[in-house]
């Protein structure tokens, strides 16, 4: 049984401006109710991104393989939609010493699945391109250390004494023509460079570089303009170097990048600097870098206002989810969230800023919430600390409360939802405030005003939270980390309890879940630490993975609708 090919979740988020609405599904308000649970599998790993489904296959990776040696390195596969097998899978190895800031040696990106090729970035720091029928390896470009063969001089290796992080692709590629575009850093370390990639997608040769490090102050970066500490060879013709310190490193690409074929233009969102700081940061970090997809040129670079953070201390507000794109009566708008809780709206070819909001809650007098993003404490034996809003605004710290989500639209009731919440693996007031703060914003995608009705409570919550089957403000700690995806008037959304949800689009009636066929989070660190980072939408199906307790760490589940 194969799903119909015009619905096909081929890339992140559904297609190159990641909208996250998916087409030509019979699901909706009136038929989720149906939708069973037809495959579990376990697979052999965590599950940390969102799968592709195409043609009646899912594509995904692992972020750590049992198959690999001493489970470091990563594993692909591809699943029959219909009866769960596994039809085909690729594996990679890596040193323990090459592998993520968190630990992960696999993937964490959603591929792109288009012209019978499968491309994804991993932790090794490699682009990998597969042939879609049978998984076998068609090309690998190194994103970390230079690969002349494939055009690529640069090598983003720089730690102290070996004990930090290198370069390594969370960036899920975009295809585009006969391109790929790609992100690859480390912001977690701060002798690295961000950059961003593009190579031709029929043999893995880099066709241009932009470094996301800004060099001069006032001075917009050239396209294969390279920080001369990463050239450890002669340059390719085209390439020349910056022989100096840039206004600040980290600045990586994590997510995905969108695409803009009419204005040639890429939207790529950017991390924090190192050393971080508050906003307004330096250079193009904690920003949309916007460049020509045809060239990698400079156009603009729109920094989240620093006014927008839900406390002046907040730093380490790097963006994480990708840039969305839509219009508004024949506007273009990019929007994009910010782990500062802002959500922003500009113009995709002018880029004026056109709204913004704090999706954190206030209290009624507009007064910030003490248990929401709080600062000042770093001790485990004090995992909840009672703090007054002059503490926390008076330490800087990290927002572990706003969003690292990336939006999904829905098109006919013009609203936006994008997921709020952070990880939840930390010691100290992990994830998110659940008495105060919803798993899910609904937002007119005009305005950026809550589109779902508010109660009367102080601080105001979604209305329909009052219904005690309603999950939102329910579970401790429960989190919206993952991205939700939208069909006709339903919008999905999974949380770290591990679960998944549908609600009504008009007004966030729970509609349907599935909060037993995943597994348990893993109990680590903070008590809780278990992710689905959001499903896939094809036909009449929806596929999601996950990382859990127990088995191998991993599974992924399938539902559909009766034939």
């Amino acid at each position: 049984m194969s799903s119909n090919p015009s619905s096909n979740w081929w890339m992140f988020h559904g297609d190159p401006a990641h909208t996250g609405e998916a087409t030509g599904s019979a699901i909706n308000s009136g038929s989720v109710a149906g939708l069973k649970l037809t495959q579990s599998i376990n697979v052999n790993g965590s599950i940390l991104s969102t799968p592709a489904v195409v043609d009646g296959y899912v594509y995904c990776g692992l972020a750590n393989s049992l198959e690999a040696a001493a489970q470091n390195g990563g594993q692909f596969i591809k699943v029959n939609l219909a009866t769960g097998q596994t039809e085909a899978t690729f594996n990679w190895s890596i040193d323990p010493k090459e592998r993520d800031t968190h630990g992960f040696c696999g993937m964490g990106c959603t591929p792109a699945v288009t012209g019978g090729k499968v491309y994804f970035s991993a932790f090794d720091g490699k682009l990998y391109c597969l042939n879609q029928s049978d998984l076998t390896l068609a090309w690998v470009t190194d994103l970390r250390y230079a690969d002349m063969p494939h055009n690529q001089p640069v090598t983003n290796d720089f730690a102290a004494a070996g004990t930090q992080a290198k370069a390594s692709g969370w960036s899920s590629p975009l295809v585009a023509g006969n391109r790929v575009y790609v992100g690859m850093g480390e912001g977690e370390n701060s002798f690295l460079y961000g950059f961003v990639y593009c190579l031709d997608a029929n043999s893995g040769n880099v066709i241009w570089i932009y470094c996301a490090c800004q060099y001069v102050d006032g001075t917009n970066n050239l396209p294969n303009q390279l920080p001369a500490k990463t050239i450890r060879q002669s340059l390719p013709a085209g390439f020349t170097t910056f022989d100096g310190q840039p206004v600040a490193k980290g600045a990586s690409v994590w997510s995905g990048i969108a695409h803009d074929p009419d204005l040639d233009a890429l939207y790529c969102a950017t991390g924090n600097p190192v050393p971080d700081d508050q906003l307004p940061t330096l250079g193009y970090t904690n920003s949309v870098l916007v460049l020509s997809a045809s060239t990698g040129s400079f156009k603009a670079c729109i920094q989240i206002p620093a006014e927008t953070s839900y406390r002046v201390s907040d730093i380490d507000i790097d963006i994480g989810g990708a840039p969305t794109l839509w219009q508004i009566n024949g506007r273009k708008v990019v929007g994009i969230g910010c782990k500062n809780g802002c959500f922003m709206t500009f113009d995709a070819n002018t880029f004026d800023i056109i709204a913004t909001r704090q999706m954190l809650p206030f209290m009624n007098d507009g007064s910030q919430i003490p248990t929401v993003d709080p600062h000042g404490v770093d001790d485990p034996s004090q995992p909840f600390p009672v703090l007054t809003n002059d503490q926390s605004n008076q330490t800087q710290g990290e927002n572990f409360h706003g969003t690292y989500s990336t939006a999904a639209l829905c098109s006919s009731q013009q609203k936006v939802f994008i997921g709020v919440g952070g990880n939840n693996y930390h010691y100290i007031c992990s994830g998110i405030d659940s008495e105060s703060t919803p798993f899910i914003r609904a937002l007119d995608w005009s305005t950026l005003a809550d589109a779902w009705a508010l109660d009367n409570g102080d601080p105001k919550k979604y209305a329909v939270a009052a219904d005690p089957n309603n999950p939102l403000y329910k579970m401790a700690g429960e989190s919206g980390i993952s991205v939700p995806a939208v069909v006709n008037d339903v919008v999905f959304m999974s949380t770290t309890r591990v679960a998944l949800y549908a609600f009504r689009v008009t007004d966030g009636k729970l509609l349907w879940s599935d909060v037993e066929n995943f597994g348990a989070q893993t109990g680590g660190m903070s008590g809780g630490y278990g992710y689905c980072m959001g499903p896939a939408i094809a036909g009449n199906y929806v596929v999601a993975g996950a990382l859990v307790q127990g088995g191998n760490g991993g599974v992924l589940n399938i539902y559909a609708l009766p034939s």
